[in-house]
């Protein structure tokens, strides 16, 4: 079982660092044990084995992973506790609105009754009493209504606060399929975390369809054109890539232990694709072409900083009409 795994470890650079001898240490059991080395694997060993580690070399690696791993969980758990004192104020500004349309067919009622009880009516002394019962009826209904309107509108400003939150917190663009900005910068920003601590290189790619493609389009044609786009960025990407809607046209990917050479490679495959393909919108067929920013990722700076890099240099590269440029 070893040759079939491991035919060219003998050649592997000798680790340096503890993390680095630790990794080939869980690396060579699985080996030993006859365990194909894939991803769902490793992890079991390495875990089990990191138990037997000094405490604080463990502490030192749960610090680092603590930068690669989300509190997702927690978040979906936040999330669920949001959505259900929403759904539980909903229900009750349901209840509150129809105690109050109930209690408005009631005064419709009550006002055709004593319209009715009044009509043969000839003494002034019977109908100013009539009116006087009438008028405390109003008052008792009016007050009433006074304080579940006070309800309903408190409930109706709690649910929209909530649902404010929720959609500031969502990470995902529903009409792209992709993550949102927001999400995207977070991912972008714990990319940089781990670069600042491993010192890898990642890339940042900014695309877009060329102004001279989207400048004919309608508005709806824009969103056609630009879900062909993101459907091609998905299709091309690989599971550890991210890809983001950016807002204004404009689509980010987070290109993992990628340099520049990778990315242009990236990019000029994505174009390839693009100029390959048949899209047809309101029965004419048009051709697809992008224009992109590149990035390297190597230092400690805001997320929103490379991004602003990334973009200006795509906006260069549409200016000198190339397909891309970059740092």
């Amino acid at each position: 079982m070893e040759d079939k795994y491991s035919s060219k470890i003998s050649e592997l650079t000798e680790p340096a660092s503890p993390f680095e001898k630790f990794a080939k240490k869980v690396f060579d059991k699985l080996i030993s044990e006859g365990v194909p080395p894939l991803p769902s694997y490793y992890r079991v060993y390495f875990f089990n084995m990191l138990e037997e580690e000094p405490a604080e070399f463990r502490k030192q690696i749960y610090e680092i992973i603590s930068l690669e791993e989300s509190n997702d969980l927690e978040k979906d758990f936040e999330k669920e506790k949001k959505l259900k004192l929403s759904f539980k104020y909903t229900k009750e500004l349901l209840q509150h609105s129809a105690l109050i349309y109930k209690t408005s067919k009631s005064l419709k009622e009550l006002l055709i009754k004593q319209l009715q009880e009044i009509e043969h009516i000839t003494s002034p002394k019977i109908l100013q009493k009539i009116i006087a019962q009438f008028e405390n009826k109003l008052d008792l209904i009016s007050s009433k209504l006074e304080k579940e309107n006070k309800v309903v509108k408190d409930l109706f400003s709690k649910t929209v606060e909530i649902i404010k939150d929720i959609e500031s917190h969502s990470t995902f663009d529903s009409r792209y399929g992709l993550y949102n900005k927001n999400y995207f910068i977070k991912l972008l920003e714990k990319e940089i975390n781990l670069i600042s601590k491993f010192s890898h290189i990642s890339s940042l790619v900014v695309v877009k369809l060329n102004d001279k493609i989207l400048n004919n389009l309608s508005q709806k044609g824009k969103i056609v054109a630009n879900r062909s786009l993101a459907k091609m960025l998905l299709r091309t990407s690989r599971r550890t890539d991210e890809i983001g809607y950016l807002g204004d046209n404009i689509f980010g990917m987070l290109l993992k232990h990628t340099d520049k050479i990778g990315a242009m490679k990236t990019i000029e495959r994505i174009s390839d694709m693009l100029l390959n393909a048949t899209i047809f919108m309101e029965g004419e067929e048009i051709e697809l072409s992008i224009v992109a920013g590149i990035v390297e990722i190597k230092e400690k700076k805001e997320a929103e900083e490379y991004v602003k890099y990334a973009i200006s240099y795509m906006k260069e590269a549409e200016k000198e009409e190339v397909l891309y440029k970059g740092d």
